[in-house]
């Protein structure tokens, strides 16, 4: 066997300033950057969102925040949405809408399917969510809603 090769000594040296570089400027970007390194969450926690005048909700009174839903003669739906109402403050309460299913195909919603949409004060559809749905996010979404500025 042979004498084994060592590694020069200026070789490591360099290696060790690289690695300590990069670990630098890795960390310098994440300071300095607009982000910060921080993950943006969504304003909105429904399976669709969109931008205030984007749609307009069809006989939704303007002025006040509204949850609109879509759920048939589910009672166990209707029971849950009437809970998370009752849970907010009384200042953050929408009005709770329960058009009949024959209206579903005006605001896009096919027949059958339980939907609930949570509509602005500008009378202006934001989010929207389908069965089953985590009590919670709308509830987040609807104090989002009720506390955000009115005007477009």
């Amino acid at each position: 066997m042979g004498a084994a090769r060592r590694f020069p000594l200026w070789a490591a040296a360099l290696s060790a300033a690289a690695v300590t570089g990069v670990a630098g400027a890795t960390v310098a970007w994440a300071v300095t950057s607009h982000r910060g390194g921080a993950v943006a969450l969504p304003q909105f926690h429904g399976e669709a969102t969109w931008p205030a005048g984007a749609r307009p909700a069809p006989w939704v009174p303007h002025g006040r925040t509204a949850l609109v839903a879509f759920v048939g003669t589910c009672g166990v739906c209707e029971s849950e949405l009437r809970r998370i109402v009752r849970r907010l403050p009384a200042a953050e309460r929408p009005a709770l809408v329960l058009p009949a299913p024959t209206r579903a195909e005006a605001y896009g919603v096919a027949r059958g399917r339980r939907v609930v949409l949570l509509v602005d004060r500008n009378g202006d559809e934001r989010t929207g969510y389908s069965f089953p749905l985590a009590p919670g996010f709308v509830e987040g979404d609807l104090r989002t809603l009720a506390t955000a500025p009115a005007g477009r």
